[in-house]
């Protein structure tokens, strides 16, 4: 009996974190509708600037994203010397810019689907959603027993 009661606490404390990790995947599919959902309740979109504006959107953070990736690629390995560090760091810095210019840009379209001051809204919402989905997210994470 006590050998079984043993292999059962075994298999319960192996499947525990193969349980854990399948209900807190990622989903980017369910993110993405979680976030369209928010920004157009937050910012009180009506049903026609939702289906103008999200592809815009979309649109956005897909060329973003690209850059980001670059970004985060440039910054994984330290370069050997000053100056390939002084190059690395100002093509982040460049890429940073044409970020922001992407952003500036789409934002002058997206005023042409919406007024100055939902557009303000939405981007509060896509704010406070981030924020909110990193606050949860972090609260699924295993911490070390201290």
């Amino acid at each position: 009996m006590h050998v079984a009661g043993v292999v059962v606490m075994l298999m319960t404390l192996f499947t525990l974190p193969v349980n854990a990790q399948e209900r807190h995947m990622f989903d980017p599919a369910k993110f993405k509708a979680d976030l369209q959902k928010f920004i157009t309740v937050e910012a009180c979109l009506t049903p026609h600037e939702a289906a103008a504006f999200f592809p815009l959107y979309d649109e956005m953070n897909n060329k973003q994203r690209l850059l980001y990736d670059k970004i985060r690629d440039l910054k994984r390995m330290k370069p050997a010397d000053d100056e390939k560090c002084k190059q690395v760091i100002a093509e982040i810095d460049r890429l940073d810019l044409e970020i922001k210019q992407i952003q500036s840009n789409y934002h002058s379209r997206f005023l042409t689907i919406m007024k100055a001051g939902k557009l303000f809204d939405v981007i509060k919402a896509e704010g406070r959603f981030h924020r909110q989905a990193m606050r949860n997210a972090s609260k699924n994470i295993p911490r070390p027993h201290r």
